[in-house]
C-alpha cells in the first residue's frame, strides 16, 4: 500500500477533503438505490445531503482561498 504525500498547502488539504466528501456523497448515493427499507432510505437521504452541504461549504472555501 503507498503511503499518501504529506499535504502542503491549505488548497491541497481542501482538495482532498472534497474528494472524501465526494466518495461518501456517492456511497450514500448508491445505498440508497440498493436499500429496500424505507426508513435506512431516508437516513441514507439525510446523509447524502449532509455531505451535499459539505461539498458546498468546502467548495466555497476554495473559491474564498483562490480569490485571497
Amino acid at each position: 500500500m503507498d503511503t499518501p504525500r504529506p499535504i502542503s498547502s491549505t488548497g491541497e488539504l481542501l482538495k482532498a477533503a472534497l474528494a472524501k466528501e465526494q466518495q461518501a456523497h456517492d456511497f450514500y448515493d448508491h445505498a440508497i438505490l440498493q436499500c429496500k427499507i424505507k426508513p435506512v432510505q431516508e437516513l441514507l437521504e439525510r446523509l447524502k445531503d449532509e455531505e451535499t452541504r459539505h461539498i458546498r461549504l468546502i467548495r466555497d472555501m476554495l473559491v474564498k482561498l483562490e480569490l485571497g
